[in-house]
């Protein structure tokens, strides 16, 4: 018979589910030292991953990234997608010349990938021995576990512990954060930008520049990083009466925000330097759309595409919804810095991105806003969340990582 502290409506194992016991359980784990808690939770949350990626590999027909014309291996399908061009830049570099069709349209190359991943991977695979498809997958594992331990330590600094770790928590099981596992650089770029944030939050200007130029070679996040810095720059001058703003510190945050201005550009400058184009990096960016860089009407066209009259509409009630949760009560838990951070990202996807089915996984980079939806102290709540991003995760491998041949849509 169940008692009156067990959870109600589980009988059969009531000596698991008493909640008491859970509670004293999450009392003891909270106790932990951070980092356990950051890689225990990262760790579920990996075996959930593989475990998808697996069971879709089931019914994945060989590929151009397949090891074998017959058979798909899990590796092999880890390096699907764009870890065959990241590959591609580990092994053949970026061309100089940039690739055209019969109407001189540039068309796609390896300058649309940044050079951190495969630079490091590549590197490894050379002193190791062993295969940039094997090495890749498990650096990006590496990273966005150190990345957990990071973000964890970000969101303690804004709410209690049980609540920092149930936002780590949904940004792990966040459905496009399968990708962690594969050989995608997001792993890398989320470990970069969740120490420069936590960086500038602890005001250690001076430290966060080697890790912005290193993020702005990981993946296109520079331009809002940039912004961002700028928009925190206004709000630490403008609050200078009520939080002071010393001089030297004015120089640091200063030196900061211009330097990540330079570090925006590095890697299309390096296109220009190398193409002699002035537009490499833009032309190819826009050869896996439209064939043209167009700004924020983009968004506009695309919602009246799929939706019709009433697209455009719908995209300003999602916008409006967006800016509600960020400077809502709850939102101005994760603190101004990660919000003008969530602001500035939200503009830059707005102004440079197209909408497509890859849009989702873009939004890993507002990773903060985790911390607005972990406020609630509802169990029932945490877990139906949790089993809602693991069941859209299911969706996410089985119908977007996945790759039905000639052709299929990107994840």
């Amino acid at each position: 018979m169940s008692r009156a502290h067990d959870l109600p409506g589980i009988t059969l194992a009531p000596e698991v589910f008493n909640s008491s016991r859970l509670s004293r359980f999450g009392t003891l784990f909270l106790t932990l030292p951070v980092w356990v808690q950051a890689i225990a939770v990262y760790f579920v949350s990996r075996v959930v991953s593989i475990s998808i990626f697996a069971a879709v590999l089931k019914r994945q027909d060989p590929a151009n990234w397949s090891s074998s014309p017959v058979t798909t291996t899990l590796n092999d399908f880890l390096n699907f997608w764009d870890g065959g061009w990241y590959g591609r830049v580990a092994k053949e570099g970026y061309p100089s010349i940039l690739p055209t069709d019969e109407s001189g349209a540039v068309t796609e190359n390896q300058w649309a990938f940044y050079p951190l991943h495969p630079a490091v991977v590549g590197n490894l695979s050379s002193v190791t021995g062993l295969s940039y498809e094997v090495i890749s997958p498990i650096v990006s594992t590496i990273a966005a576990g150190l990345a957990a331990i990071v973000i964890l330590a970000l969101f303690r600094r804004y709410t209690d512990p049980g609540q920092a770790l149930t936002g780590l928590a949904l940004v792990m099981f966040f459905p496009p954060a399968a990708i962690f596992s594969t050989g995608y650089a997001e792993s890398m770029t989320l470990l970069l930008q969740a120490t420069a944030l936590f960086l500038v939050v602890e005001r250690r200007y001076l430290s966060a520049i080697p890790v912005v130029f290193l993020m702005d070679l990981s993946r296109p996040i520079g331009v809002a990083f940039s912004f961002f810095m700028l928009l925190h720059l206004i709000d630490r001058f403008a609050h200078r009466k009520q939080d002071a703003y010393p001089f030297a510190e004015v120089v640091r945050s200063w030196s900061l925000g211009v330097l990540s201005c330079v570090a925006a550009l590095v890697h299309p400058a390096h296109a220009w330097l190398t193409t002699g184009s002035l537009t490499a990096y833009t032309d190819t960016e826009a050869a896996w759309h439209t064939g043209e860089s167009t700004y924020l009407v983009q968004w506009l066209a695309q919602a009246n595409s799929l939706i019709g009259p009433l697209g455009p509409v719908l995209l300003f009630v999602v916008i409006a919804g967006m800016l509600a949760l960020i400077f809502s009560p709850a939102g101005a838990r994760m603190g101004r810095t990660l919000q003008y951070f969530c602001l500035a990202y939200g503009v830059y996807l707005l102004i440079f991105f197209t909408p497509q089915t890859s849009t989702l996984r873009l939004l890993l980079p507002l990773f903060p806003m985790a911390l607005t939806l972990s406020l609630v102290r509802s169990r029932g709540y945490r877990a139906a969340v949790l089993c809602a991003f693991v069941l859209l995760q299911i969706v996410w491998v089985a119908y977007l990582w996945h790759f039905t041949p000639p052709a299929d849509l990107p994840p």
